[in-house]
């Protein structure tokens, strides 16, 4: 982060007035681009302290910068708490029961264990989330990642994109929150469909 933070002048003369991070929630081992999150109320430690975010935060802002973090929500890692407290070891994956995630991910493209965006514990955790970033943090926003997936709806990558009015209800949702934290945070979808 202090490497980073020595460039923000250098971006500022460039025109630059946002900087999106890839994914830094705690992810498992080091080498990662983040994607495979386990700890989301945790900045990962590969890059450096809490307080050293922080402080790259309050840089970014000092000269006029936003940051906005890619988040991601649609899966966790089975080392993520939530996954782990049901956790069904004769098939390695989370049990049926599990209040926080599917067995099997409705959609085509699953990664590691799929939230179930539908269930009101999930849609609590992340809005928890969301409002523990912008508070904590002071970032200026999210750019959800894969944020198709955030449906029950059974597809297949030929109807994947069709319209899913629950997930447009579920953004909203999580947009509704991060307006309510911060009405000036800005949301930006990774939506191909």
């Amino acid at each position: 982060l202090k490497l980073a933070e020595e460039k923000l002048d250098y971006l500022k003369t460039l025109g630059v007035n946002a900087i999106e991070l890839m994914p830094i929630q705690e992810f498992d081992g080091n080498n990662s681009w983040g994607y495979n999150p386990c700890f989301f109320f945790a900045m990962d430690k590969a890059y450096g302290t809490d307080q050293m975010y922080k402080e790259f935060i309050d840089a970014c802002h000092q000269r006029g910068l936003a940051v906005i973090l890619d988040v991601v929500y649609n899966h966790a890692t089975g080392n993520c708490p939530l996954a782990k407290l049901y956790w069904d070891s004769s098939s390695s994956k989370v049990a049926s029961n599990n209040p926080w995630f599917n067995v099997s991910a409705p959609h085509p493209y699953s990664y590691y264990n799929d939230f179930n965006h539908s269930s009101s514990l999930t849609r609590k955790f992340i809005n928890r989330n969301l409002k523990f970033l912008l508070t904590e943090y002071k970032v200026d926003g999210f750019r959800f990642d894969f944020s198709k997936g955030f449906t029950q709806k059974s597809s297949s990558e030929s109807t994947a994109g069709n319209y899913d009015a629950s997930r447009i209800a579920i953004l909203e949702d999580y947009y509704n929150t991060v307006h309510s934290t911060n009405s000036k945070a800005l949301v930006i979808l990774e939506h191909f469909c």
